[in-house]
């Protein structure tokens, strides 16, 4: 038995002496009723807080030395995902033979994804720890750039913008997930060769396809994590309980249209986040 619990048994057990000498006392007449219950309480909330401190401080110091050792493990990670990354790179341009080529743009590709998902292990630490940081950004450039990934992820889907200037004060990292999210879903319930819409007009995004859609009673719990629609399609179905969690979290409204057959329309209020609020 360690000597946080050998004190606190200690502890408990002189208290508890005290209360029975108490009650003893009361039923001899030299203690009133109410005295004897206000030390009940006390003792009964000393005892409590003993046990809350006990089962608290460990839990507490487990927690403090996972996020040390997850932060010191990413930090570890970092140098050699970028070591690897930019010596590929490097040989790419270099290289000629078309089967070496390939080899090392699967390389690159594979290095380049681990260091995305080393950026996202560090923003789900500091978001834990809310240390996330907000930055100005320009968002018209930002859905510009991350829409040509789409083009090439995506080469079976025509993707249309209407984007005018805006500037947002945001959590990049955690909009860019909500972006990839909102795409993703977009994309995954589209036919070949349809159209999805991104707008961007007055602080309203706007992300539109001529997917599948959904029923009415659907509706309802589309944003709870683990949902799906269509189970017979790829994922968790935990993309739309993120948007709703981020947006939530940033005092963005989300608002959602959709009718079976006809595809789906998610809207997202940024005029909380404009840069100058």
């Amino acid at each position: 038995m360690s000597q946080n619990h050998k004190s606190i048994l200690l502890f408990i057990f002189v208290l508890m002496a005290m209360l029975f000498s108490s009650f003893g006392f009361y039923m001899a007449g030299q203690l009133n009723i109410q005295l004897v219950l206000l030390f009940a309480l006390i003792v009964g909330s000393v005892i409590g807080g003993g046990y809350v401190r006990l089962l608290i401080e460990p839990l507490e110091k487990r927690s403090n030395e996972l996020e040390l050792l997850s932060r010191q493990t990413l930090h570890e990670l970092n140098l050699p995902v970028a070591t690897i990354l930019a010596n590929t790179q490097m040989l790419l341009k270099k290289e000629e033979n078309e089967k070496n080529i390939k080899r090392l743009t699967r390389i690159e590709q594979a290095s380049a994804t681990l260091k995305t998902l080393y950026t996202e292990l560090d923003y789900m630490i500091k978001k834990q720890i809310h240390k996330v940081e907000l930055q100005e950004c320009e968002l018209k450039a930002f859905i510009e750039q991350r829409v040509q990934n789409y083009e090439e992820l995506f080469p079976q889907i025509n993707f249309e913008l209407t984007l005018e200037k805006s500037s947002v004060k945001i959590d990049t990292i955690g909009f860019l997930k909500v972006l990839d999210n909102l795409t993703h879903n977009a994309v995954k319930y589209s036919r070949p060769d349809s159209v999805v819409s991104i707008s961007l007009q007055e602080l309203r995004l706007s992300i539109k396809d001529e997917g599948v859609g959904m029923d009415e009673d659907f509706i309802f719990n589309a944003f709870e994590h683990y949902f799906q629609e269509d189970s017979q399609k790829s994922g968790q179905g935990i993309g739309l309980g993120l948007v709703k969690e981020y947006c939530d979290r940033n005092k963005i409204s989300i608002y959602l249209d959709s009718k079976k057959d006809q595809g789906t329309t998610i809207t997202l209020d940024l005029r909380s986040v404009r840069a100058n609020n």
